[in-house]
């Protein structure tokens, strides 16, 4: 798994295989929906760089716009 977080959110949609299950949220906790992936960035994001994917795992990416700052206390994705 790469480290996405402090990137473009169309980084994850390019780099994954396109088999992987992937969970994108608002991680503000608004609830908003991600329409248009370049114009948010990723936060935060699990599993953790550098584990192993399988076809069972879902990776999880809370993004916020990239005009936001992500949050300090922010340093794990939902489950």
């Amino acid at each position: 798994m790469p480290d996405f977080r402090g990137r473009a959110l169309w980084r994850v949609f390019t780099r994954l295989d396109h088999r992987t299950r992937l969970d994108v949220h608002d991680a503000s906790g608004r609830d908003r929906r991600v329409l248009w992936p370049p114009r948010w960035r990723v936060c935060t994001q699990y599993p953790a760089a550098g584990t192993g994917l399988d076809r069972r795992t879902t990776v999880v990416i809370g993004v916020l716009r990239k005009d936001e700052p992500c949050p300090v206390r922010v340093t794990a994705a939902r489950r």
